[in-house]
């Protein structure tokens, strides 16, 4: 007789539901708006929970293995084998993916990752460096640049997604501003092959889009000059859109790093960091002092049109 009711109450209990929140006919037109309101917002507040449950436990996990990495990375690069048998670093890294091509680590930033490469540029966009499924994707070479121990392009670009926990390329916003690049004007990277210091000479803004800039993209990713004039010729629009006078020059031969990601100054915009290599003659600090911001620098076209400002450059 106890299990009878017990079983009655709960079948009272889930009826008493069914009539306080699901249309029936005892409804009238009123109750049932109400009701359907209801399960529409309950049915988008259990889709919204849901997301966001996904999100974190993706940026979680994400956290985790960009973690793991960087512990090998960081206890191992420097270090010599205990044992002939030992692996490096880099062997590790392999190891786990085939892809790997290099390193970058920024100061003061969330940016100190693995890089990538393979024959397509979007793969990455959407796989972390497990190869696995993964808005946050990683950080990657463009299929275009040469990697090899015979040779490296002079100019390497790397791109990462602008995520909004500041992983990835995120932070690479904070060089739009004059007191951060003063006091991290440097970047250290890394390739299978070499290690080195890199100093930052331009950051800008740029346009994905030939729409954006009266049917023109500045080209970042050259490779090779027809001579010095052309380099300079090159070197010196970076410089023009820098939103920061670094004082660092560049030199026709410089190895050269190029870091891209998204950025919101307008639809589909980039921000660019370009840094070249410490020569061999120089210290690989930055005496900052001098450096000021940018008061015009060069946008492009759609940045200008967004403001309502005329368009200051042919």
């Amino acid at each position: 007789m106890s299990h009878a009711r017990q079983t009655h109450r709960v079948k009272d209990f889930f009826y008493k539901l069914y009539l306080s929140y699901i249309p029936n006919g005892r409804d009238n037109i009123k109750q049932i708006i109400i009701k359907v309101f209801f399960l529409i917002s309950l049915i988008t507040l259990i889709i919204s929970a849901s997301y966001l449950t996904n999100y974190f436990l993706s940026a979680k996990k994400q956290e985790e293995i960009i973690a793991d990495t960087r512990s090998v990375w960081h206890e191992t690069v420097n270090q010599e084998p205990i044992a002939p048998e030992q692996p490096s670093a880099i062997e590790l890294l392999l190891q786990e993916n085939s892809d790997f091509k290099g390193w970058i680590t920024i100061p003061n930033t969330k940016i100190d990752n693995p890089i990538y490469q393979t024959d397509n540029n979007d793969f990455y966009l959407t796989h972390n460096q497990q190869k696995q499924k993964s808005a946050y994707g990683a950080l990657f070479f463009s299929s275009d640049n040469v990697i090899t121990e015979e040779k490296t392009d002079k100019n390497l670009v790397i791109y990462g997604h602008h995520m909004k926990n500041g992983s990835m390329f995120a932070n690479l916003t904070k060089y739009k501003s004059l007191s951060f690049y003063k006091e991290n004007p440097t970047i250290e990277f890394s390739t299978l092959y070499k290690k080195n210091t890199y100093k930052i000479y331009s950051v800008f803004v740029l346009n994905a889009s030939k729409a954006d800039d009266n049917d023109y993209i500045y080209n970042i990713s050259r490779k090779s000059f027809l001579n010095d004039a052309d380099f300079d010729s090159w070197a010196d629009e970076a410089y023009q859109r820098s939103l920061i006078n670094t004082g660092v020059d560049v030199k026709n031969g410089d190895n050269i790093i190029t870091l891209v990601t998204c950025v919101y100054d307008f639809d589909d915009a980039r921000l660019v960091v370009m840094a070249r290599e410490t020569r061999e003659d120089e210290e690989p600090t930055v005496d900052t002092s001098k450096a000021t911001a940018n008061p015009s620098p060069r946008y492009p076209k759609r940045w200008y049109d967004d403001r309502g400002i005329d368009f200051p450059f042919n």
